[in-house]
């Protein structure tokens, strides 16, 4: 009887062990709202300035010591473009974004997948991109408008439409 409750006494100790380890590598999921302004000058022949406000969630993923190991942002995003007097605003887009830790803690990629932008222009006209762009590879910037593997349909449309 003692041989029994000795293994059962142990496999509960070994249960919460477990179920503590476990409890620190379940992700942690949280809502967030993002707003900002960022400039644009590699897309167009002049600047850009861009307005942008997206809402989503954040998954964070975790090593059993807490440690993030790869966020995951899900989120809908709309942006507004201006230059030279004229504005655009884009339809509001889904799309996620992947960051990538070491195991320092430092952030080596942060891939973007899905639309990138899309914005009904002036003369009815569409402007979109979508596909995937890695923001680390680009210095880390706050806000790109073209995919590295994808596809940019009427940027050229898009510049005339805030063209001076």
């Amino acid at each position: 009887m003692k041989k029994i409750l000795l293994c059962l006494s142990a496999a509960a100790v070994m249960a919460a062990v477990l179920a503590s380890t476990a409890a620190a590598d379940e992700p942690v999921i949280s809502s967030f709202t993002f707003s900002g302004t960022a400039a644009l000058t590699d897309v167009c022949s002049f600047p850009i300035t861009v307005d942008f406000s997206s809402v989503g969630t954040e998954t964070d993923f975790v090593d059993s010591s807490g440690a993030i190991t790869m966020a995951f942002l899900h989120f809908v995003e709309q942006d507004t473009f201006s230059a030279n007097g004229k504005t655009l605003t884009g339809e509001p887009y889904t799309a996620n974004v992947h960051f990538l830790l070491d195991s320092s803690g430092n952030i080596t990629h942060i891939f973007g997948q899905g639309i990138v932008e899309k914005v009904v222009l002036p003369d009815g006209g569409l402007f979109i991109t979508a596909g995937r762009v890695d923001f680390v590879a680009h210095g880390s910037p706050p806000f790109l408008i073209t995919p590295d593997v994808g596809a940019a349909v009427n940027l050229a449309g898009f510049c005339a439409a805030l063209s001076p």
